[in-house]
């Protein structure tokens, strides 16, 4: 799931420990669910405890009331799972701050429901024979259903060309973002079109600036991408 990690999640489970200091971010986190709790208060209601475990550390959630009645479902021993949620104060007893889920869904189906295709930004100077045959050779290998996009940049002159690959539909999965990676900036195309560049969250966590958004305006994208058709 290193794609669906790097994809989807913006805050792993060591940095949980401290929730004061993320108070008030909208948090997304992944992982395998390493120890499952179902208990009765002393007044006879139902609640329940869960921990999540990445690369990072581990996380345990505590449900109550109709959080636990909609998340039981998913509190089982093995399972990866994708959860939403917000990192907020409580409104009453003593008002600690707590992650609040929003949503949880399972790791294997987030990327077919979510994404739609993959991007690739290439740069036009680096273009050469070997490389598209090579890209060919990973689209007719990895078949599917999602799209695939090229952005071919030229540094020099600032200029970028969007392109659209009408004979190729890909499969994504970690050994193909890993060929595509040698040759690539990878980029994902969410369900609503838009794209999002991985390395954005990167360049993020070294401070740096990410101004540039993908774009599928029909007036710029190619109906046919002249590597990859």
């Amino acid at each position: 799931f290193k794609f669906e990690i790097e994809a989807f999640c913006n805050t792993p489970c060591n940095q949980l420990t401290d929730l004061d200091a993320l108070l008030g971010r909208d948090t997304k986190i992944c992982g395998i669910v390493t120890s499952v709790e179902h208990r009765t208060t002393k007044t006879g209601r139902p609640f329940g405890k869960f921990t999540i475990e990445d690369y990072s550390g581990n996380f345990t959630f505590t449900l109550f009331g109709e959080d636990y009645l909609k998340y039981k479902n998913f509190m089982s021993i093995g399972w990866f799972l994708f959860i939403e949620g917000t990192i907020q104060r409580n409104t009453w007893g003593r008002m600690d701050v707590e992650f609040k889920i929003r949503s949880v869904e399972l790791l294997n189906e987030l990327a077919e429901k979510r994404v739609q295709g993959l991007a690739l930004r290439i740069s036009v100077h680096a273009v050469n024979e070997e490389m598209i045959t090579a890209l060919e050779k990973l689209c007719k290998e990895n078949t599917g259903g999602a799209s695939l996009q090229l952005y071919l940049k030229d540094e020099y002159e600032s200029l970028q060309a969007e392109m659209l690959s009408r004979a190729y539909r890909i499969k994504i999965n970690n050994p193909l973002i890993a060929e595509f990676r040698k040759y690539a900036e990878i980029g994902i195309v969410s369900d609503k079109g838009n794209v999002r560049w991985l390395t954005e969250e990167q360049l993020a966590e070294r401070g740096e600036e990410f101004d540039e958004v993908g774009t599928n305006s029909p007036t710029f994208v190619l109906d046919t991408a002249d590597l990859i058709n």
